[in-house]
């Protein structure tokens, strides 16, 4: 009886801790990702580094206009492309540094800065 009881409690655990299922990674979600702001000009990639201008930079030439804007997870490779800012988006070289591109934000005299990638 002993034995019997042992062996229906190993053939439990048995089924119960098998699965023939494969479980798959997903990746991370929409909603948990992050993905940086991307702009391209003259092929070469610049990133976001905020709205943190005050005064720094001064604004200088109209570069171009955004005139691709693609989703946040796919790598921009065309110029004037971006995976953050709208189709549009006027942006600015500045007198400072040739590395660095002003864009137009929604706020009055308020720019957000791009910085070449290294």
């Amino acid at each position: 009886m002993k034995k019997i009881f042992v062996m229906w409690l190993f053939i439990l655990l048995i089924i119960s801790g098998c699965s023939m299922e494969v479980q798959e990674f997903k990746g991370p979600t929409s909603e948990s990702a992050s993905y940086a702001a991307i702009l391209i000009v003259n092929g070469d990639q610049y990133l976001s580094v905020g709205t943190k201008n005050q005064g720094e930079y001064t604004l200088g030439e109209e570069v171009g206009k955004v005139a691709t804007r693609l989703p946040p997870e796919v790598l921009p490779k065309d110029d004037f492309a971006s995976n953050y800012l709208d189709e549009g988006t006027i942006i600015y070289s500045v007198k400072e540094d040739n590395e660095v591109f002003l864009v137009e934000t929604n706020e009055e005299d308020v720019y957000e800065v791009f910085e070449k990638s290294s």
